[in-house]
C-alpha cells in the first residue's frame, strides 16, 4: 500500500474545490470601484507560474481580468462538468479533454504544449541518483509523485516505472500528491527524498536539483490541451485571451518555463 502524508495542503485542497465552485463570476471591481471584465480560467497545476505571468501580461493589454484555479487536471475537469463557471480548461493530459468533449462542453481545443518528465532530489542529496533503479537505495525511503489514479505527471511516472519494472519494487515508497506541485514540495521541505514530477516544476525551485530525465519512450508524449469551453463561447473576452495563449508573447513566457511548443 502506497504510503500517504496528510498536510494542510489537503485542507487547501478542499477549500479550492468549494472557491472554483463559486468562480462564476464574470465582473469584478476595479481600484476605482469601476466594472471590470473578467475571466476564469481552469489550468493544471504545473503551469502555474507561466499562467499567472501571462495573464498579468494579458490584463495590462486588454483591461481584462483572469481568474485563474489552479489543481489537477482531473478534478478541475470534474468540477466544469458538475456545473463550475470556468471560460478555458488548461490541461496536464489530452485525456481530460477529451473526457469534456464528450460531455459536449468543448468549443476549441489546441493542444498547444509539451513537458517532460524527470527526478528531482534535494540539493544537498547524498549518494547522487544517477538512474531510475537507484530509487531503489534505501536512503530513498519516500518518493513523491501526484496521485496515479488522478494527476497525469503521476499517470505518467507510474507508466514509466512500470516499464522499467521498477514499480512494484518501489510501490512502498511512493507518496502520492493531490497535484505535481505538492509533490514537488514535499522534496523541498524534505518529507520525501526523491520525487517525479515535470521538468517545467522542477525549474522554478532553487531546493531541488535534477537527478535524471525520464525519456519520452516511457512516458508517451505528454501534451497540454487548450480548451475553450462552451462557456466561454461567445464571451469575446474568452475568445480573446484563448487567442492570446497561442500569441508570440505567450509562447516566450510558456518557453522561458521550460514547456515544449507544439507547431500544428
Amino acid at each position: 500500500m502506497m504510503k500517504h502524508i496528510y498536510f494542510v495542503g489537503c485542507v487547501v485542497f478542499a477549500a479550492f474545490i468549494v472557491l472554483a465552485d463559486r468562480c462564476v463570476t464574470v465582473v469584478a471591481q476595479d481600484g476605482n470601484g469601476a466594472d471590470k471584465k473578467t475571466i476564469v480560467v481552469f489550468a493544471a497545476a504545473s503551469t502555474t507560474s507561466a499562467i499567472d505571468e501571462i495573464k498579468q501580461q494579458f490584463a495590462k493589454q486588454s483591461g481584462i481580468n483572469v481568474q485563474t484555479s489552479y489543481a489537477a487536471s482531473a478534478p478541475l475537469a470534474q468540477q466544469i462538468v458538475n456545473g463550475a463557471g470556468a471560460d478555458i480548461f488548461i490541461s496536464a493530459d489530452t485525456k481530460w479533454a477529451d473526457y469534456l468533449a464528450e460531455k459536449k462542453l468543448v468549443a476549441q481545443r489546441r493542444d498547444a504544449l509539451g513537458n517532460r518528465l524527470i527526478i528531482v532530489v534535494p540539493n544537498d542529496l547524498k549518494p547522487d541518483i544517477k538512474k531510475p533503479e537507484d530509487l531503489i537505495i534505501k536512503s530513498i525511503e519516500h518518493i513523491a509523485i501526484g496521485e496515479p489514479d488522478s494527476v497525469p505527471a503521476g499517470k505518467y511516472a507510474k507508466q514509466a516505472l512500470i516499464k522499467l519494472e521498477l514499480w512494484e519494487k518501489l510501490k512502498e515508497k511512493i507518496v502520492p500528491a493531490q497535484d505535481v506541485r505538492q509533490a514537488l514540495t514535499f522534496v523541498e521541505i524534505g518529507a520525501a527524498e526523491a520525487g517525479i514530477v515535470y521538468a517545467t516544476d522542477a525549474a522554478i525551485s532553487k531546493k531541488v536539483k535534477v537527478a535524471v530525465e525520464i525519456p519520452e519512450n516511457l512516458t508517451g508524449p505528454i501534451r497540454y490541451p487548450f480548451v475553450l469551453l462552451a462557456q466561454g463561447k461567445g464571451k469575446p473576452e474568452a475568445e480573446l485571451f484563448f487567442r492570446h495563449l497561442n500569441s508570440p508573447e505567450a509562447i516566450k513566457v510558456f518557453k522561458k518555463y521550460g514547456f515544449i511548443i507544439q507547431t500544428q
